[in-house]
C-alpha cells in the first residue's frame, strides 16, 4: 500500500467510503446484468411467440432500439446455395441502401465473423482495413459489432451487425450479451424457416408448385365473404388439359408431369400477383381472379390458350414434339351464382360445354343471348360481352392493327350491323380509321380484313373501352356478324 492509501486510510472515515464505493461499483454492476437478464427474458419470451419469419422483425427492432439503445442494426443470412451472406433485414433508415449487398465467406468483417463463428468488436472501423463499410454504401460507421447467428449444434445461418457513428462505442463485456441476443434470434428464424416451409408445403402441390385446391376453395371463400359485402365480383377460370390421357398412356407419366409443370409455369407467368393459381386436380387448373368482370376475365382465359398452344410443346424420349392444348370455363360472380359452389360449377359445366364441341377453347356461358323481339331499332345491338371467344359461333375475338404493326386482341361487347363495343389493352385515337380482322376456328370460313373508325375510347383501369363504326364497304363485317349471331343477313 503506498503513502497515498495510509493518508486516506488514516483519514476519518476513510475505510468507511472506500467500501461505499466499493459497493455502489457492484450495485451498479449487478443491476446492468439483471438488466441484462430482464432484456434476454423479454427477448426470448417475444420471440417464442413468433411463428413466421416476417412477424418477429418488429419485435426486434423495438427491444434494440428501446432497450439495447441500439439505433444501426442490419441482419445479413447465408445463402445456402451460393453460401454468401445476403442483407436479410436492416432498420428502416438504411435498409434500402444496402439490400443488395453481399459478402463472399471471409469477405469483410461480416463475411469473417459469419466463417469463423466468432462475434469480432471494432471500435474505431478507420483502423481496422477488413472493415468494407458495406461496400462503401455506409461511409459514416465509428464502432462496429458483427455477431454470429448460431444455432445450438454451432452452425452459423448468418451475423447481426451493430454499428454507431462514434467510436468505441461498444464495450467489451457487451459482445457475451450480443451473443446471447443472436442465439435466440438464430433459433426463432430457423423455428419460423422450418415452420412457413411446413406452411407453403400444405398449400403447395408438390410436382407444379402451385396452390392445392383446399387453398384455392378457401381463398374463393374468403373473396365471396369481401364480394358480398362491399358489393364486389370476382371470376373463377377452370382449365383442362386436351387429351392428357393419351399423352400419358402414350409416352408415359414422366412426359405428362413435363406438361404439368410447363403449364403451371405458363399460368403462373401470365397472371397478376394477386390471382390464385391452382392445380385443381390431375390435369384440371384453377384460377381465382378477385375484382374482375367476365369479359376481362375471357380476355385473361383466351390469352393463357393462345400462350399454351403456341408455348407448350414438349419432346418426348423418342424424340417427337407433341403440343398441346386447353379448354377453359369461366364463371363470374354473381352473374353466374351467388355461392362459390355455384361459381364452380357454373365454370365446370362451360368447361365440359367446350370439351364437347371440339377442345382447345374459352366458353363462359351456355345460351346466346338474343334481343328482345318487342325492340324495334334500326341496328339491333347484340350483347356478346365475349361469347365470341371460343363460344358456340365459331368466332374467336377480333384483332386490331394498332400501330400498322402489331396486331392486338379486341374483346368485344356487344355488336351490330355497322360497328362494336369493346376493350383493348392500348390506346386508340377517335376518329382514327383502323384495320380489323376475326379470328375464328381454322375450318371455319374467315372473312378477310376491314377497316372502322374509332368514334369514342374511355379509359378504364388498365384497359380502354371503345366504340367503333365501319367504314366503306361492309361485306365482310355482314358475313362476320352471321357467325356471330347465328343470323342470316341479307
Amino acid at each position: 500500500m503506498d503513502n497515498t492509501d495510509n493518508l486516506e486510510s488514516s483519514k476519518p472515515g476513510g475505510n468507511h467510503n472506500q467500501l461505499l464505493t466499493s459497493a455502489q461499483k457492484e450495485i451498479s454492476i449487478l443491476r446492468a446484468r439483471i438488466f441484462e437478464l430482464y432484456t434476454l427474458y423479454t427477448l426470448s419470451k417475444t420471440l417464442n411467440m413468433s411463428a413466421q419469419v416476417n412477424g418477429f422483425f418488429e419485435n426486434i427492432i423495438n427491444i434494440l432500439k428501446n432497450s439495447l439503445k441500439i439505433e444501426e442494426f442490419c441482419f445479413l443470412l447465408k445463402n445456402e446455395e451460393c453460401n454468401d451472406l445476403k442483407v436479410w433485414k436492416a432498420n428502416g433508415d438504411i435498409y434500402d441502401t444496402i439490400k443488395d449487398v453481399s459478402f463472399k465467406t471471409g469477405e469483410g468483417i461480416s463475411g469473417i465473423a459469419a466463417d469463423s463463428g466468432e462475434p469480432i468488436l471494432i471500435n474505431d472501423v478507420s483502423k481496422d482495413k477488413r472493415f468494407l463499410y458495406y461496400k462503401d454504401k455506409i461511409p459514416n460507421i465509428g464502432s462496429f459489432m458483427s455477431i454470429p447467428l448460431k444455432l445450438s449444434n454451432n452452425k452459423v445461418i448468418g451475423v447481426l451487425n451493430l454499428h454507431k457513428r462514434e467510436t468505441n462505442a461498444f464495450k467489451e463485456h457487451e459482445k457475451t450479451l450480443f451473443c446471447d441476443v443472436a442465439q435466440d434470434i438464430a433459433h426463432t428464424i430457423e423455428r419460423a424457416k422450418l415452420y412457413e416451409k411446413a406452411q407453403k408445403e400444405s398449400i403447395s402441390d408438390y410436382l407444379t408448385k402451385l396452390y392445392t385446391r383446399k387453398y384455392f376453395l378457401d381463398t374463393c371463400y374468403r373473396e365471396h365473404n369481401k364480394a358480398e359485402r362491399y358489393e364486389g365480383i370476382f371470376s373463377v377460370i377452370i382449365a383442362d388439359i386436351d387429351y392428357f390421357k393419351y399423352l400419358n398412356d402414350t409416352y408415359g407419366h414422366s412426359f405428362g408431369d413435363e406438361i404439368l409443370k410447363k403449364l403451371a409455369y405458363i399460368l403462373k407467368s401470365n397472371v397478376r400477383e394477386m390471382d390464385v393459381v391452382s392445380r385443381y386436380g390431375g390435369e384440371e387448373f384453377a384460377i381465382l381472379l378477385p375484382g374482375t368482370e367476365k369479359v376481362n376475365a375471357t380476355l385473361i382465359a383466351e390469352k393463357l390458350r393462345a400462350t399454351v398452344e403456341k408455348e407448350l410443346v414438349i419432346v418426348s424420349s423418342s424424340g417427337e414434339a407433341e403440343k398441346t392444348t386447353i379448354t377453359a370455363g369461366i364463371s363470374t360472380y354473381p352473374q353466374d351464382g351467388k355461392t362459390v359452389e355455384e361459381i364452380i360449377a357454373a365454370a365446370d359445366k362451360f368447361l365440359y360445354i367446350g370439351k364437347e364441341h371440339g377442345r382447345n377453347r374459352v366458353i363462359h356461358t351456355a345460351l346466346f343471348e338474343q334481343p328482345k323481339t318487342h325492340e324495334k331499332r334500326l341496328h339491333n345491338r347484340y350483347k356478346t360481352t365475349l361469347k365470341a371467344a371460343r363460344g358456340m359461333n365459331h368466332i374467336l375475338y377480333l384483332e386490331i392493327k394498332a400501330n400498322n404493326k402489331d396486331w392486338k386482341m379486341c374483346a368485344l361487347n356487344d355488336i351490330s350491323e355497322t360497328g362494336f363495343k369493346g376493350e383493348v389493352e392500348y390506346e386508340l385515337e377517335i376518329n382514327n380509321i383502323y384495320t380489323c380482322k376475326v379470328v375464328s376456328y381454322p375450318e371455319i370460313y374467315t372473312p378477310n380484313v376491314f377497316s372502322i373508325r374509332v368514334t369514342n375510347a374511355k379509359k378504364v383501369g388498365d384497359r380502354y373501352q371503345i366504340g367503333a363504326e365501319l367504314t366503306g364497304v361492309h361485306n365482310e363485317w355482314k358475313k362476320m356478324f352471321t357467325l356471330m349471331t347465328h343470323q342470316m343477313v341479307f
